[in-house]
């Protein structure tokens, strides 16, 4: 009898271990590429302890086979990393609006490694996503994502067949949403872009003699650091109305 129960409470926790621990390696500020690997691992471990005993009623029946055990673990595997994408998914919106702003204002050639891309970006990129991040955090949008993992038990319940369609489709509406939101966000600075490039060429037509290059350049990195220093806080608000909106979907 004892024996029994001991089963069933290390069958519990492994069977949340699987849909966490995924979802936390791979979601915003939980799961950033600059928090080591380790630490994102004890964390998703201790997190399933506190939150094994709630989600019991939850959990199916300790299957009779080591094939279906291995079965319902990859479900819960891969419904966790799908949830965790999707946010993922959510905070590039940021990465693209610094991207754009980036080019438009003559700034992309200042680029630094970002572990979160896994690759060179532009600084003003790296910038605006670790200040999206930073607002997640104070506004205690990583508790949403927490509460969103949880719940995501009743809109996904175990046993049944994988929605692989309706995963497709919620990755596609997310890559598209964060793409449109991200340039939606850089939208002032796209305006700048074409207010300066046609007041340049202008320019470039009323004085021909005039190394427009030159006296452009400069004039276009402090235009755009004026301007980004104006609209950061408002860009960054919008993000964070959006994800929002996105990620209470997972929220009963």
């Amino acid at each position: 009898m004892l024996g029994d129960i001991v089963v069933r409470e290390a069958f519990i926790f492994l069977f949340v271990s699987f849909r966490l621990i995924p979802m936390l390696m791979v979601a915003p500020v939980l799961g950033d590429a600059t928090i080591p690997a380790r630490f994102r691992v004890t964390f998703g471990f201790l997190f399933s302890v506190a939150v094994a005993v709630p989600l019991a009623s939850k959990v199916p029946e300790l299957p009779p086979t080591a094939l279906g055990l291995l079965g319902l673990f990859l479900y819960e595997f891969i419904i966790g990393l799908m949830i965790g994408l999707s946010a993922r998914l959510l905070l590039s919106a940021a990465h693209v609006a610094g991207t754009i702003a980036a080019f438009q204002t003559g700034l992309a050639a200042a680029q630094n490694f970002d572990p979160n891309q896994g690759g060179q970006t532009a600084i003003l990129s790296s910038f605006m996503t670790v200040t999206a991040v930073t607002l997640l955090v104070v506004n205690d949008a990583h508790h949403l994502m927490l509460f969103g993992i949880i719940n995501s038990y009743d809109m996904f319940p175990s046993g049944e067949a994988l929605p692989v369609s309706d995963f497709t489709a919620v990755v596609m509406f997310f890559v598209s949403r964060s793409f449109q939101l991200g340039v939606q966000l850089a939208a002032p600075f796209l305006v700048y872009a074409i207010l300066f490039n046609v007041g340049l060429g202008l320019m470039a037509r009323l004085a021909p003699r005039i190394q427009i290059f030159f006296v452009a350049m400069p004039l276009s990195v402090y235009l755009g650091f004026a301007l980004f220093a104006v609209l950061l806080p408002s860009i960054m608000l919008a993000f964070m109305d959006h994800f929002r909106e996105l990620f209470v979907q997972f929220l009963p």
